[in-house]
């Protein structure tokens, strides 16, 4: 993957950018492009490297698709454009660019998929600037909850919350739907470990930690969800550690919980290969396990 490319105030500061690099690593996309409307798609499409942007997001306009929304064309070399933002008002346009094959079914639904959970919070950004930097607050979002994961006790939003906490919390007595099938497997795990051990879990945009409280006659558990930060992506996890193409996707496919397997369906390639780009990205990140390697790259090297 190459380095976003990016216009526009809003888009300098690094807000679109970071989307653009997140977009890419779950569309395992070979390179992308930010472009940023600060007043709406203009009536004519500018020439030049601008043009195909604004069409796109013009005809979006003018159909009147609710945004966030995903468009594909597998007629330009499997271009998927996300456009993100309000009709008529603050607007981005994100292109995703395969090189070969074009986009798999398999990753047009978790990009789809990943727009419906975070799309929200996307918008909600582009469009008040409630987090112009993608900065969030060091604190975790905790709560308690109980075998059938219900929330049994929440503790009230800080002042300092991104909106992407507010994702991960609790509300309306339910558990966030982005996290029940990760509670559960957690929860299921947990029921056959020893006391006193924690189980984890990390998702494309956080790392879920699980822990049963002691002392309860009934079951209950501590989760605990760190929103990832800004510098944990992709990207520049290549840079750091120099990384091949193949392992940023590999280390796309860790980062969302992926088994050896998986990866190897997810990528066309065999589980063996994958267990080999794997104990790769182990080596260089100095990491033991996957646990620590997720620590590594999302900055939590003082917590392993």
């Amino acid at each position: 993957m190459e380095a976003p490319s990016v216009s526009g105030e809003r888009a300098r500061s690094g807000a679109l950018g970071y989307a653009g690099d997140v977009f890419a690593a779950i569309a395992g996309a070979s390179r992308h492009e930010v472009r940023w409307f600060p007043d709406g798609v203009p009536r004519r499409a500018a020439a030049g490297e601008d043009e195909e942007f604004a069409l796109v997001a013009r005809d979006l306009q003018l159909r009147g698709v609710p945004l966030p929304a995903l468009v594909v064309r597998s007629r330009s070399r499997g271009a998927m454009f996300l456009v993100l933002g309000q009709h008529g008002g603050p607007l981005a346009a994100i292109r995703l660019e395969h090189d070969d094959r074009g986009f798999r079914p398999s990753r047009i639904a978790d990009t789809r998929r990943f727009i419906e959970e975070h799309g929200g919070a996307i918008t909600h950004w582009i469009v008040d600037g409630a987090a112009p930097s993608w900065r969030r607050s060091h604190a975790t979002v905790s709560f308690v909850i109980d075998e059938r994961l219900h929330p049994v006790l929440i503790e009230e939003a800080g002042a300092h919350d991104s909106p992407l906490h507010a994702l991960y919390r609790p509300r309306d007595g339910s558990t966030p739907p982005l996290l029940v099938e990760t509670l559960r497997e957690l929860v299921r795990e947990l029921s056959v470990a020893p006391q006193g051990v924690a189980a984890t879990r990390s998702l494309p945009f956080a790392f879920v930690r699980l822990a049963r409280l002691a002392g309860a006659s009934t079951p209950y558990f501590l989760v605990s969800v760190e929103p990832a930060r800004r510098r944990a992506t992709i990207l520049r996890a290549i840079s750091r550690y120099q990384l091949s193409p193949r392992e940023g996707q590999v280390l796309g496919e860790v980062l969302r919980g992926a088994s050896s397997t998986e990866i190897g369906e997810s990528l066309s390639i065999s589980g063996s290969t994958a267990t080999f780009h794997l104990k790769g990205l182990l080596r260089k990140t100095g990491s033991r396990n996957r646990t620590e390697l997720t620590a590594r790259v999302l900055g939590w090297e003082g917590d392993i």
